[in-house]
């Protein structure tokens, strides 16, 4: 039977070693340098490495990805009350009437439907939502000058010249 005991205490030795390479690496030594302190391969090293940034970085970035959520939905929710108030028009400190009747401004209800795209557009980033963004590239190659083409040429065949005279033979 197996010894529990054993595989634990493998468990922290491999613990410790991913800590000890990734304090090495830290301290700006290159892969092939801290293997070869710790006595194991480089790609031992940056696999450990890995595991140790994950280890340590991927709970915190949880964390504050979590953080920002509920920040971002206590301003979604403050947007959404502006967007449900009614908002009246106001000219002068006085509110502007129209037949009687207060004017409506649709002003703040518009803002905060700008401001309700900016929040959900950040939800979207950190939630990973959004489509992946295609961008276009074109390139433009331009005919190079008679001169430099009249230049590579002589280069190639001072090249070939000298081949001819180390080997005795022509190329292809």
């Amino acid at each position: 039977m197996p010894d529990p005991g054993h595989n634990q205490a493998n468990r922290a030795e491999l613990a410790e070693n991913r800590a000890a390479a990734y304090r090495l690496k830290l301290r700006g030594l290159s892969d092939r340098a801290a293997g070869a302190e710790l006595g194991v391969s480089h790609t031992t090293i940056q696999n450990w490495t890995k595991q140790e940034a994950d280890e340590i970085v991927l709970p915190l970035a949880a964390e504050l990805r979590k953080v920002q959520l509920e920040r971002l939905g206590e301003m979604r929710q403050a947007g959404l009350e502006v967007l449900a108030r009614i908002h009246f028009t106001v000219s002068h400190g006085k509110v502007v009437h129209m037949a009687g009747e207060p004017l409506e401004d649709d002003g703040p209800k518009l803002q905060a439907i700008d401001r309700l795209l900016r929040i959900e557009e950040r939800i979207s980033k950190l939630m990973g939502t959004d489509a992946p963004t295609r961008a276009e590239i074109e390139a433009r190659v331009e005919p190079r000058p008679a001169e430099l083409e009249a230049l590579i040429a002589h280069a190639r065949a001072r090249m070939e010249a000298d081949e001819v005279e180390m080997t005795g033979e022509a190329g292809p």
